[in-house]
């Protein structure tokens, strides 16, 4: 019995000590950044919202204890008159809902239900009602519930947005903002007589009036001019604060209670000197560290192609062309794979000719993402439309429609588009009778940008085009390469929904004549038809199927094709004068770096009688470790010199951490084999999300049983990561993150709380779009508090700021310093109409204006200073191309150290703390014997000031020389 207790206390010893062991962190938060405060009716207590929990604490202050799950995303409290309940909007299943609990926390139920987002409850002076804003009428309206029976009625119905209704003390009016274009500001409207009358016109971004005790007047928040501030009778009542946009409670005839600057405070309407209501709110949570996934780098072996994108069937149904390996290829049917193109360009979005005797596809061939026609047997191109991509041919004669570079619906031969651009637009498929289907973004308001991809209804000849919208709040694709897709008969569409492919009759005309009907169980792609209306070839993650409709029959389409990594092999020594090794806060001098085949054999001092093989005399520069970059969105469109720009910038590897999975994995095995040139690539497929969703290529997880087999693609096609997106809830992103973990995946998102405790691994973004329509990292004015600092600093979950896509931040940057553009690589590699955007944008901003206007965005960088300092993570990403790829980057690393990082600093969120997230710490980061040698000689000291890691010289990606004026040439 002893022996068998102290091999449980060793082993228990063992576990404690092994870098897997589960970490329990716990953080006290004194500041919240973005919360509401509740008052109860008696004065005596305070329900706050911090980090998605409600809390409950003395309204004097002091600890305050959590009273609702922490999954429940609970925000924006209500006390009921009677003091015995709270409403609150919470985010349990997808939608927001309104629930109401007692004031303890328990009891907790949802008074609201279905596929709309339900917001904003305020009580009824009697406790009967609860006044709430929300979508269900095609845009926000204030609506008023019955907490007894259920019954809901709308309330208000103009055509613009009305929200944030607040009942009134005294009476039934409920005052709500409103965004009608005659009178923007505050309105209320008589809950029994729908009677609506103006209390206070505002300009802004207005929220949360607020009643006076005797229901005379309101007071509310504007955002305006970098400022916000609480507004009564006409003047500012707050001053030089970060005012929170939630309701002030007021706690007599002049004074109330409100959040600002991450505290609550209290104040009078006389202006007098706030005075703060200090809390404390204890966190605890455990986070479990995982072995990371292990890829092979060395292994020289052929491995089978999954970068298999646009396959599509020949109309005979004999054939199916698809690009692989950065070319396209036909294949009969049960034969083998020719290529047809044998080039070092990108090709995309195939469609055959009604003949099958030619393809179109897009292709970067001339310098832009060109619509070219091949003559299969002739072998011959020609160019049918300039920057055209998203190709479909019309099923009867030579007409192409395309998706046009402004991203408008165009067909070949025409003038003008036929369809003006959308957000997005989806691919185009022909209906026989002169019709065109595309997917477009349906959103749910105009407040808020989320909605479902619906089908648009285009004529050929004219007219308004009609919107189609068979399966309500499901996503009909993902405006991607997921259907729709006619068939020849335009009997039928098909296309994905809820990640499975469906079938659904239609008429020539684009009626729609039944149900969609679902005919895979496999997650769906690709879908195109033979002719005959019948066989239908689609793709999944386990390769391509082609069904037979009327038997119900699906039979595997094997393609059969390989490929192999491309490393070098042999000796390479490089002399650098002055290196930098990424871990080390100074410049070691005089050192001969030896690389065999793809790793870094040896770091040694100098000594010429080393220079064998190949050598490369850096004796005059700085070496340093090739820079990583966190987060980017690679585009086909720009062809492939996005390979070649990333390298000439100093980046070896590029973290993508949204895209379509067989684009991304064609990207990563074009580039791994040798066909193109560019960094490492790691990848993941569309981010998981809600029922609505806003980009092309999002998730939407909205069917039963469509999560697990999500999970399951991300380890049948290799992923390197997964992105969770604003809309998924809270415990599904906890099943991901345990998915994910135990198949040695990270897990990033924008959710900083409880994704931190469910243990996801970074959060994308200081501001980044949030489901709350606020962010629980920054404030409006671009400032984060205590709470998400520490809860960085502790967790150390990876944040990857983006703060150049935001707030004016790059233009800023740029008509600062504008000699960025000033160089051979911009000029010469990118696409001429981003040279002249970018140098419009650099004019835009008159020097007498960037004081004024980097105050906008400068406390971001704030945040970025205070979680490095205090041992956090920050690792550097753009989110190009929002603004241009590499470029942005080093502006980026700019910014970083404009905000108070020294130069070390900066260069460890692009190379070791980045390898670190990325699970590569033992192969990428810094040069150190056994690591892959990604170095980059630059002509002058990053150490010094980080603009030097701009001056690329040369680049050595995987062992591979890559000198600036190769990566210059096309």
């Amino acid at each position: 019995m002893k022996a068998t207790l102290l091999a449980c206390i060793g082993a228990l010893a063992l576990l404690s000590q092994s870098p897997f062991a589960p970490q329990t962190i716990s953080v006290t938060l004194r500041e919240g950044t973005n919360m509401a405060a509740a008052l109860s009716p008696d004065g005596r207590t305070l329900i706050v919202d911090l980090q998605g929990s409600l809390w409950s604490l003395p309204a004097a202050g002091g600890a305050a204890t959590r009273i609702t799950s922490e999954y429940l995303d609970a925000r924006q409290p209500a006390w009921s008159p009677d003091g015995t309940r709270v409403a609150f909007q919470g985010y349990e299943v997808g939608t927001w809902h309104i629930y109401v609990m007692n004031a303890d926390g328990s009891g907790v139920r949802a008074v609201t239900s279905g596929p709309f987002d339900d917001r904003e409850p305020s009580w009824s002076r009697d406790g009967a009602r609860i006044a709430f804003s929300s979508d269900r009428s095609g845009n926000y309206d204030v609506f008023d519930l019955d907490v007894a029976g259920g019954a809901v009625r709308q309330l208000t119905t103009n055509p613009a947005n009305d929200y944030g209704p607040v009942y009134s003390p005294v009476d039934a009016r409920i005052a709500f903002v409103t965004e009608r274009e005659d009178r923007r500001g505050i309105w209320a409207v008589d809950s029994a007589s729908a009677v609506e009358t103006p209390l206070a016109a505002a300009t802004g971004a207005v929220s949360a009036p607020s009643w006076t005790p005797d229901g005379s007047r309101v007071i509310y928040n504007v955002i305006a001019n970098n400022r916000s501030n609480l507004v009564f009778d006409g003047r500012e009542v707050t001053r030089d604060e970060d005012v929170f946009p939630f309701r002030a409670q007021w706690t007599s005839a002049t004074e109330f209670l409100y959040t600002a600057d991450g505290k609550i405070k209290r104040r009078s309407t006389a202006g007098t000197e706030a005075t703060p209501v200090q809390f404390s709110a204890a966190l605890s949570f455990t986070r479990t560290p995982y072995k990371p996934a292990v890829r092979d780098y060395q292994s020289r072996a052929a491995r089978p192609v999954q970068g298999l994108t646009s396959p599509i069937i020949s109309p005979d149904g004999n054939q199916v062309a698809f690009v692989a390996l950065g070319d396209v290829w036909v294949m009969p049917i049960g034969g083998a794979a020719r290529r047809v193109t044998n080039d070092r360009f990108v090709e995309v979005d195939l469609t055959w000719s009604p003949d099958g005797r030619s393809l179109a596809y897009s292709s970067d061939r001339d310098g832009t993402m060109d619509l070219w026609v091949r003559d299969i047997a002739a072998g011959t191109d020609r160019k049918a439309a300039a920057e055209a991509t998203r190709a479909s041919w019309a099923p009867r004669g030579s007409e192409i429609a395309y998706i046009n570079r402004d991203g408008a619906l165009a067909i070949t031969g025409r003038p003008e588009p036929i369809f003006a651009r959308t957000f997005e637009t989806g691919r185009p498929t022909w209906a026989p009778e002169g019709f065109i289907a595309v997917t477009t973004l349906q959103p749910y308001s105009t407040r808020f940008r989320e909605g479902t991809n619906q089908l648009m209804l285009v004529s050929t000849t004219g007219g308004t085009p009609r919107r189609l919208n068979p399966v309500p709040h499901h996503s009909i694709g993902t405006r991607t390469n997921d259907g729709p897709v006619w068939s020849r008969d335009g009997a039928k569409m098909a296309f994905v929904m809820d990640g499975h492919l469906h079938v659904m009759p239609t008429t020539p005309t684009g009626d729609v004549t039944g149900a969609p009907r679902k005919v895979s169980d496999d997650l769906a792609n690709a879908p195109s038809w033979a002719a005959d209306s019948n066989r239908l070839l689609y793709q999944t993650p386990r390769g391509l199927k082609l069904l037979d409709v009327a038997a119900n029959r699906v039979t595997d389409v094997p393609i059969g094709l390989t490929w192999q990594p491309r490393i070098p092999q042999g000796r390479l020594v490089v002399h650098a004068g002055r290196m930098f090794d990424g871990k080390t806060a100074s410049l070691r001098t005089q050192v001969d770096i030896i690389v065999r085949d793809n790793r870094i054999e040896q770091v040694v001092d100098h000594r010429t009688e080393l220079h064998t093989g190949t050598v490369i005399d850096a004796g005059a520069d700085v070496v340093m470790p090739g820079m990583i970059e966190m987060h980017a969105h690679m585009s086909a469109d720009y062809g492939e010199k996005l390979g070649r720009i990333w390298l000439a910038y100093g980046i070896t590897s590029v973290r993508n951490p949204a895209a379509d999975p067989f684009d991304a994995l064609e990207q990563k095995e074009s580039i791994g084999s040798g066909v193109r040139r560019g960094p490492r690539v790691f990848s993941t497929g569309g981010p998981f999300d809600g029922s609505r969703i806003y980009y092309a290529g999002g998730v939407p997880l909205a069917g039963p049983g469509q999560l697990p087999l999500e999970l399951q693609k991300t380890t049948q096609l290799g992923f390197d990561l997964i992105k969770t997106y604003v809309r998924l809830d809270d415990r599904l992103q906890q099943q991901v993150i345990d998915y994910a973990h135990a198949n040695g995946l990270p897990v990033t998102s924008h959710e900083i709380y409880p994704a931190v405790a469910s243990g996801a691994d970074g959060v994308e973004h200081v501001r980044g779009t949030s489901r709350r329509g606020y962010s629980p990292k920054v404030s409006a004015l671009n400032r984060s508090y205590q709470d998400v600092v520490d809860l960085l600093i502790a967790s150390k979950m990876t944040l990857t700021p983006t703060i150049g896509i935001t707030a004016g931040a790059f233009p800023w940057m740029l008509a600062r310093d504008p000699s960025r553009l000033d160089d051979v690589r911009f000029k010469t590699m990118f696409p001429a109409s981003v040279v002249r955007d970018m140098e419009r944008l650099s004019k835009s901003i008159a020097p007498a204006d960037l004081g004024r206007l980097g105050a906008v965005w400068h406390p971001m960088r704030e945040l970025v200073r205070q979680v490095v300092k205090g041992g956090g993570v920050v690792i550097a990403g753009t989110d190009s191309p929002i603004f241009p790829y590499a470029l942005l980057y080093h502006t980026e690393l700019e910014i970083f150290q404009d905000g108070g990082l020294t130069p070390f600093e900066v260069l460890q969120t692009a190379t070791v703390r980045a390898a670190d997230a990325l699970g590569e710490g033992a192969n990428l980061g810094s040069i150190e014997a056994g690591k892959l040698a990604d170095l980059v000689i630059v002509t002058d000291d990053p150490l010094a000031d980080i603009k030097n890691a701009r001056q690329v010289r040369t680049v050595i990606k995987n062992g591979e020389v890559h000198t600036l004026e190769a990566l210059l040439r096309r």
